[in-house]
This record gives structure tokens, C-alpha cells and sequence, in this order.
């Protein structure tokens, strides 16, 4: 039996404008598919785990580079993934009653990068990428450009680069743009981002970054 998975209001409607939304649909669909191996007693947790790496991970993370993620978006990325981690380790058994597992008991039983973190650092590569293009190309061009003008009244829209120079920033980077012409050199950020410690978002989850 299919299960009907229906999202929030709010995300119906950034569903066909948003393609964080509606990778966030599909990567849903994808594990209600699955479900009935999620469940199943005989498939071991190493091979769930495997099926959420190879077949409903690449579905949410595909281009996931080129996001702009808001603190909202970041919070529904790590949900999705807690949901699922849920479903593939139980229950904990706690003083002799079960009990749902924390979050970060979660994260130290996966003892690999969260979501979040796979999709952060998916944009760092692909942001040095970019920069060491030739001068000429139009991707280049762009992301380096400083377009003239006013801006609107009110809080400035998120921007791409903003949420590279944020990410850079945490390993110790002042100036990715210069860092990223050293392929070397941006290989040892991405390293030393991806051994950076964990953090608490405001809503007080626990995420790994």
C-alpha cells in the first residue's frame, strides 16, 4: 500500500519554485518507497544505512552545491535526516523502558557526516570550481561580478556566495576567493571543513558541521 505523503502548506507552495522543496519531496517519496526494507528485522542496519547513502541521500543532494540554504531550510534538512536515522537504529532501551534516541546519540551511532555537512561541503567544492575557471567563463564571471545599483528596502535576500564565505570562514578562510586559486590549498580547507567540531542551530538541534 502507498503511503499519501502530503508536505507542510508553506512548502506546497515553494515546491515548484524551490528546488530545495521539491528535492525534499522527492527524497521523501523515495524513502516511503523503501519503507517496507526500513522496517524489515532481517535487513541488517549496515544495509539500510546503505540504502539511504546510494538511493534516497542522491536524491535530496542532487545539485544540492548550487543551494542558497536558509536556518528554515537547514532545519528541514537535518529532520529528514533524523527521521530516517530513527527508523534505521529504534529505540533505546533506557532504566527498563524504550525510549527514542537524541540526536546526538544518533550521529555517534552514524559516525559519518550529517546531511548538512555533505551538502555544505558539496558547495565549497563546487565554489573553488567555479573560481579557477578561466577568466572568461560565464559561471566565473558571475560569482565574481559586482553588479551597481540600489538594493530594496529591507533585509538583503541570501545570497550563494554568502553562504560560501560563512562556511570558509568557520576553517579560518579571510578571503576564499584568493585560497580557491590554490587547488592544493582548497583541497586542505575542504579537509580541515570537514574536520571542523559540531555545532547547535538556535533551535537547539544537534547537527554536525
Amino acid at each position: 500500500m502507498q503511503r499519501d505523503f502530503r508536505l507542510p502548506s508553506r512548502c506546497k507552495r515553494a515546491v515548484r519554485s524551490s528546488g530545495f522543496y521539491a528535492a525534499l519531496f522527492g527524497s521523501y517519496r523515495a524513502y516511503y518507497a523503501l519503507q517496507i526494507h526500513m522496517k524489515s528485522r532481517n535487513i541488517s542496519r549496515n544495509i539500510k544505512t546503505l540504502l539511504y547513502k546510494t538511493l534516497i541521500r542522491p536524491v535530496f543532494t542532487y545539485v544540492a552545491e548550487i543551494w542558497v540554504l536558509s536556518k528554515q531550510d537547514e532545519r528541514h534538512l537535518s529532520i529528514f535526516e533524523r527521521k530516517i536515522l530513527r527508523r534505521i537504529y529504534g529505540p533505546v532501551l533506557d532504566g527498563g523502558r524504550w525510549r527514542i534516541r537524541t540526536n546526538q546519540e544518533l550521529y555517534q551511532l552514524c559516525s559519518e557526516n550529517g546531511i548538512l555537512k555533505f551538502c555544505k561541503l558539496s558547495r565549497l567544492s563546487w565554489a573553488g570550481h567555479v573560481i579557477r575557471h578561466d577568466d572568461d567563463d560565464l559561471s566565473r564571471r558571475v560569482l565574481l561580478s559586482e553588479p551597481g545599483g540600489k538594493s530594496s528596502r529591507g533585509r538583503l535576500r541570501l545570497r550563494w556566495e554568502d553562504g560560501v564565505k560563512e562556511d570558509a570562514a568557520k576553517p579560518g578562510c579571510k578571503n576564499c576567493t584568493v585560497v580557491a586559486l590554490n587547488r592544493e590549498g582548497w583541497r586542505k580547507l575542504l579537509k580541515e571543513a570537514e574536520a571542523h567540531p559540531g555545532q547547535q542551530c538556535r533551535w537547539g538541534e544537534w547537527y554536525v558541521w
